[in-house]
């Protein structure tokens, strides 16, 4: 399998992408009463611009067979990469829209769980376990660090919402709150992290077949497209919201997000998928896991933990600190 990057520039490298995931999904924050669904729409519709012409660009150069020839022998994996491409931005427009109800933290955490299981299981299973004695040890134990992290951060912003309701209303209004977590809530969270894995789906695949990682990257991205036309395409006609999509006689700001989300997201992704024959899959997914911190950075600095008492914001700190923990297994695997 072809390497494209030294060990230390794949690992930096992943490491960006994983900033660049964990900061645009900013744009709930920013859309104002824009609809979600147009801000994923324009995402995608920039994203396939973006990846393919870059693909196109290089082609020449990277696949000196061409692209059809490089096609057409690998249509098994291609179909596979287009459907986790589709899974995967479908699962995100759920991810947004969940986003939005509870606050990006706390739906960071209640669907890393599901997420992470589902990710390495797919990578191993597509790509095998990378050629070392310790690898299964460090997979097991850093995903077990990571999901412990993703529990602890998620009880802290449980605890969070109940320390504002305290310092509000006293007692009875922590016992009077209606839970943001509702049962619909949890549906869209099960079923974004089953989606999600299109992600693991799509790339372990192109990578484990040694496809080369602008065709990976410009395929899921052509599934990520293709799925986010049908289902917002109805959407857009069922609410009768076209002009609004289209920013007509309004500001053109919601176009401006979405040509900086495709940018991050899909930039993201390229790098990540170009730094996975060094590192693997698999280890990429669980580097990836640290976009999650870049959430909660950004969710400190909207003020989600606002209120909060010190007891919480130290069981917080607890789980970023487990978060650290298990990237430096990651960094002590892969250099020492």
């Amino acid at each position: 399998m072809t390497q494209y990057f030294s060990m230390p520039t794949a690992v930096v490298l992943t490491l960006l992408a994983a900033a660049m995931w964990g900061s645009w999904m900013q744009v709930v924050k920013l859309k104002k009463d824009f609809p979600i669904a147009g801000i994923v729409f324009w995402l995608y519709l920039f994203s396939f611009v973006f990846v393919w012409a870059i693909t196109l660009v290089l082609a020449p150069s990277l696949l000196p067979q061409g692209i059809w020839t490089v096609t057409m022998q690998n249509l098994p994996v291609i179909g596979k990469i287009l459907m986790g491409g589709a899974m995967m931005s479908v699962g995100m427009l759920l991810s947004l829209t969940v986003m939005h109800s509870i606050g990006l933290m706390l739906a960071t955490t209640l669907s890393g769980t599901i997420t992470s299981i589902l990710g390495i299981f797919t990578s191993v299973s597509e790509e095998g376990l990378p050629d070392n004695p310790f690898a299964l040890p460090l997979i097991i134990a850093t995903t077990v660090v990571f999901l412990l992290a993703s529990f602890v951060c998620s009880y802290a912003s449980q605890q969070c919402g109940k320390d504002r309701l305290l310092a509000q209303g006293g007692r009875g209004a922590v016992v009077k709150q209606k839970s943001t977590v509702t049962f619909k809530v949890v549906l869209m969270i099960l079923l974004n992290s089953v989606l999600a894995n299109g992600w693991s789906i799509g790339t372990a695949s192109g990578t484990a077949a040694g496809l080369p990682p602008i065709l990976t990257c410009a395929y899921l991205c052509t599934g990520s497209t293709i799925s986010t036309l049908l289902v917002c395409s109805f959407l857009f006609t069922r609410q009768k919201c076209w002009k609004t999509i289209f920013c007509v006689g309004t500001s053109k700001r919601p176009l401006l997000l979405g040509v900086v989300s495709g940018l991050c997201h899909y930039g993201g992704n390229l790098m990540s998928i170009y730094s996975m024959p060094t590192i693997s899959a698999t280890l990429s997914f669980l580097f990836g896991r640290t976009a999650n911190l870049w959430t909660y950075f950004w969710g400190f600095y909207y003020k989600e933990f606002q209120g909060a008492r010190k007891r919480t914001l130290a069981v917080l700190s607890l789980g970023l600190l487990l978060y650290f923990g298990g990237l430096g297994l990651l960094f002590l695997y892969n250099f020492s």
